[in-house]
């Protein structure tokens, strides 16, 4: 049985295990951490009294428009230290024990060896921050309106971080509108052959045609969003057939226009045909969402209960990109072949 919004049914969100497959880097940042680095470092490139104009984040054109918010970081890795270590504090008290991280390539030194030693001294930070009590892994986000031959040239430059175990996996993200995955199919075929996982952002903004073009296309394990999947019953056959993993973003639906009412999501609709989903916070900077307030919308919302909460947990934790586990408290769960 299924708890109801309504009914007498208390889960402890706090007490649950959480996993984040969803979440953008520069899309961290919000008001509240800018007064929060501001305080720690004066020098901080951006004023929180300027980035509290953005919000609040309605529709689609406060988020794009949000961006233009944040470009003082944009293309430094290093002004995202910060920002990352107070992200690793609030999963920690979270219960998050497992975070994929994607970064933007813009955010990386164009030539190859420049940006392994650049993720390597990254990475050896945020090995301290975790502690053991949290594992925090890295995928490369690439922009879908970005020319088939510059992704092509950025695969090498991917594919070096992926040798050095820097990265996990990469994500084609961005508009789905005019930008379809097929031109970039000799680049993805590249990084499945290197066995890199492969994320791709389809069907949030288009409809099912556009998942279709990502799975025939983009070699992908799993699909960010996928909102319009169910308007196709042979594709919802395909997702269950090959138990495909979706990373379901509610809010972020919500408030870029995906849905037109967070009722209207097809999450409740997935659970209850068996698919392979988790849910993820997106841009919890422009979107003020937490993994634990995407929990408790599950709970009020859409009436999910402490059971279906777990599911997805070890759903999330098995669609992981990273086979290794680093730290002793996870729950014991065989990742999916790439």
């Amino acid at each position: 049985m299924h708890c109801l919004p309504d009914a007498n049914c208390v889960v402890n969100l706090k007490a649950i295990s959480k996993v984040e497959l969803h979440c953008h880097l520069d899309g961290i940042l919000d008001p509240r951490m800018a007064w929060d680095l501001h305080r720690d470092d004066p020098t901080f490139p951006i004023l929180p009294e300027e980035l509290e104009k953005a919000y609040p984040i309605t529709n689609p054109q406060n988020f794009f428009a949000w961006w233009n918010f944040i470009k003082p970081i944009k293309g430094e890795l290093t002004f995202f230290y910060p920002i990352l270590g107070k992200y690793i504090e609030q999963q920690k008290a979270q219960k998050v024990l497992y975070a994929e991280i994607m970064i933007s390539v813009g955010e990386l030194p164009c030539d190859r060896f420049e940006a392994v030693e650049k993720m390597m001294g990254f990475r050896s930070w945020v090995n301290q921050q975790e502690a053991g009590d949290i594992q925090i892994e890295f995928l490369v986000a690439i922009g879908r309106q970005r020319s088939p031959e510059n992704v092509e040239e950025l695969a090498e430059c991917i594919l070096a971080l992926h040798e050095a175990k820097l990265i996990v996996g990469v994500a084609l993200a961005g508009p789905e509108i005019g930008y379809p995955v097929k031109p970039f199919c000799r680049t993805f075929a590249r990084f499945h052959e290197a066995g890199l996982g492969i994320e791709i952002h389809a069907g949030e903004w288009c409809g099912p045609e556009s998942v279709r073009d990502a799975l025939e296309y983009g070699y992908p394990d799993r699909i960010g969003h996928g909102v319009s999947l169910f308007q196709d019953a042979k594709l919802i056959d395909l997702f269950l057939e090959r138990q495909i993993h979706i990373e379901f973003c509610l809010t972020s639906n919500l408030k870029t226009g995906s849905i037109s009412r967070l009722e209207e999501h097809p999450i409740r609709k997935a659970r209850d045909l068996g698919l392979n989903f988790s849910v993820n916070t997106d841009d919890p900077g422009p979107f003020e969402c937490s993994l634990e307030s995407e929990y408790e919308l599950l709970t009020s919302v859409f009436g999910f209960a402490e059971s279906d909460l777990q599911r997805i947990c070890c759903n999330s934790l098995g669609a992981r990109f990273n086979p290794n586990l680093r730290i002793g408290n996870m729950p014991n769960v065989k990742v999916q072949q790439h």
